[in-house]
């Protein structure tokens, strides 16, 4: 567990790769109450730069209050320590250039996954891979075999710091996304046992066979996890829930696929999990973070091992091993 002076260095480190000027605005997000264990590491670590800090303490869920809009709108940053899903905090990194830092992890956990400039670099080659491609396949030895085309919607990436005009993150964690095109993804899908699900927070114990056809989730086989994962779908009563939503892999030399298990649940959001080196990250739900139009109220991130991931047949993962030399970690 760092110490004080060492979590405000790692506050300071993330907030200059964050590219944090003297007299720019910052917000730090939080919910009212006892709220975040980051508050006041982070409007202290942000001051120190000379920035000009702002606190807005608002419900833990739901939409963002009116009276907080403004602030947040006019910012140059906004150090999010509850993620806030409201879109509009999308609309105002694309129409303001408002830059965005998610940041939950325990402090243990900020420490191993460090962000480092070279991150970027790694996460938007990998970006640049897609950007180039018409068609993503994906293979296991567990029996997914699932492909679908490129280029309809946009992907994202995080590599962990919020640098760049209107760029959205969370420290920590280092991974790539894109869509298939809308309604064109086929094949199966094997989650299996040690894959995780989220915001589930468990470990499958039995294998769940994914059946996808034309962008949705057509069937959903297997024993107890599977029944499971089902009924929870089921609940929203909703058929968008069950659509293809983003897919990438984990660009994370340092996060590890067995963490979850070591935390209580309310302790991690599950970054390890989701960017682990060399995982295939498939999710279900909206699209909208790719410039999409699906508003499903439930979403799904799947992080499977062992996985091949492949654009237009060149391989970018084989068997959970990132494999291009400009995306590879040291």
């Amino acid at each position: 567990m760092p110490g004080k002076k060492t979590l405000n260095q790692m506050w300071q480190h993330v907030l200059s790769l964050s590219a944090l000027l003297e007299n720019e605005s910052v917000v730090v997000l939080d919910k009212i109450g006892e709220g975040s264990q980051y508050r006041d590491i982070a409007i202290e670590a942000a001051r120190a730069t000379g920035a000009n800090v702002v606190c807005v303490l608002v419900p833990p869920t739901g939409p963002l209050p009116e009276a907080a809009v403004p602030a947040i709108r006019e910012a140059d940053l906004m150090i999010d320590l509850l993620f806030s899903h409201d879109p509009r905090i999308r609309q105002f990194g694309r129409e303001s250039g408002l830059r965005t830092l998610v940041v939950l992890e325990p402090p243990e956990i900020l420490e191993r996954l460090m962000p480092v400039l070279d991150d970027k670099r790694r996460v938007l080659a990998a970006q640049k891979a897609i950007g180039k491609a018409h068609w993503l396949r994906v293979t296991s030895p567990a029996g997914t075999d699932f492909s679908g085309p490129l280029g309809q919607l946009h992907g994202n990436c995080q590599y962990g710091f919020a640098d760049d005009r209107g760029h959205w993150d969370q420290w920590p964690g280092s991974f790539v996304t894109t869509y298939a095109n809308d309604g064109k993804a086929e094949g199966t899908i094997v989650i299996d046992a040690g894959d995780m699900i989220f915001p589930f927070k468990e470990y499958v114990r039995n294998p769940i066979k994914l059946h996808i056809k034309s962008g949705f989730i057509r069937a959903i086989e297997g024993e107890f996890d599977a029944n499971y994962m089902k009924s929870v779908l089921d609940s929203y009563n909703n058929p968008d829930v069950f659509a293809v939503s983003h897919l990438g892999w984990g660009l994370t030399k340092l996060a590890r696929w067995n963490t979850l298990g070591l935390y209580d649940k309310k302790a991690t959001e599950g970054q390890d999990g989701r960017a682990f080196y060399g995982n295939f990250l498939f999710s279900t739900g909206p699209n909208l973070s790719g410039g999409g139009t699906r508003k499903a109220p439930c979403h799904l991130d799947i992080p499977l091992r062992n996985c091949s991931v492949y654009l237009d047949d060149v391989p970018m993962v084989l068997d959970g091993d990132v494999i291009p030399a400009d995306q590879r970690a040291a």
